[in-house]
């Protein structure tokens, strides 16, 4: 008997110190909030113009390249650089693959970069798990939508599902609730139902309007892209030429979708946008959509 426990309590010390091996540089926590923020601020702010990088993934390499708390903000833009592929004045996003090979790593590497990610992942997952699953679920909800509707109209995910979660309450909206338009899309130019209901512009001022009625959320989602692809203004104030979630959002203000503005009469609504897409890590669907469909 004796025996036995002596070799369970090997097998566990065995067991700990391999873990202890594999996660001693990634412990929960080995990257503050701040940090992260500071890593997705540069990353995201380098894909501007170019096409959107995903910051995790920017990340893991640098992590592995300079270390986590040495990185500057000039080898983080170096390391996102390395994602992205000039070809006739348009950018492509490479896959992880093909940054191994630009760097030369071998598999010690290529192990230490995986086992990054899956610690990163660990931290936002479990950053999330604090957020109301109404909100998740939402979210979770609107992604395959999103990025199916990028494909044919070239709206980022991220832009998408946060312009919902602004427009609708995230669906709790009487509009979403009711009458599942979850863009407050008005029903200037539509041949179908609609609702008239009260609703505010600008900062405190209320209107009585009509909007656009839809038989299911998924109408309302490709009616979303249906509209701004229809309106001229929208691709006069560069939306479709937009790689990333800063310049769409940007677009979306200056083309006049949404009239939201702060005490001081500033107009906020990209700034709106921008904010719960970090928060919720949206713009991380983007690079999915652009290696999924170019």
């Amino acid at each position: 008997m004796r025996r036995a426990r002596v070799g369970k309590i090997i097998i566990f010390t065995l067991i700990l110190i391999a873990a202890l091996k594999v996660t001693k540089h990634f412990d929960i926590n080995s990257v503050s909030t701040e940090k992260m923020m500071e890593i997705q601020k540069v990353v995201d702010e380098t894909s501007v113009g170019k096409i959107q990088v995903d910051w995790k993934e920017v990340a893991a390499i640098a992590s592995v390249e300079y270390g986590i708390d040495a990185m500057s903000t000039a080898e983080l833009e170096k390391t996102t650089n390395l994602f992205m592929e000039k070809r006739k004045n348009q950018y492509r996003l490479k896959e992880m693959d093909e940054v191994y090979e630009a760097l030369g790593y071998d598999a010690k590497q290529k192990k230490e970069v995986k086992a990054y990610l899956k610690h990163l992942d660990a931290v936002i997952d479990f950053s999330m798990k604090k957020e109301d699953s109404v909100q998740m679920n939402f979210i979770s909800s609107l992604k395959e939508g999103a990025i199916e509707n990028y494909k044919e109209y070239g709206i980022l995910p991220s832009i998408t599902i946060a312009q919902a979660i602004l427009e609708s309450g995230w669906g709790k909206s009487d509009l979403s609730v009711k009458y599942n338009n979850i863009f407050g899309i008005k029903s200037y130019n539509w041949d179908g139902e609609s609702a008239n209901i009260r609703t505010s512009e600008f900062l405190d001022e209320e209107i009585q309007a009509d909007f656009r009625v839809y038989d299911t959320v998924s109408d309302s989602l490709k009616d979303h892209s249906v509209f701004l692809t229809e309106n001229p203004r929208y691709e006069k104030h560069g939306l479709f030429s937009s790689k990333t979630y800063i310049e769409q959002a940007t677009a979306l203000q200056e083309a006049g979708y949404s009239t939201k503005e702060n005490e001081a009469g500033k107009k906020i609504y990209s700034e709106l946008l921008i904010e719960l897409i970090r928060q919720y890590q949206l713009q991380v669907m983007d690079s999915e959509a652009h290696l999924k469909y170019g």
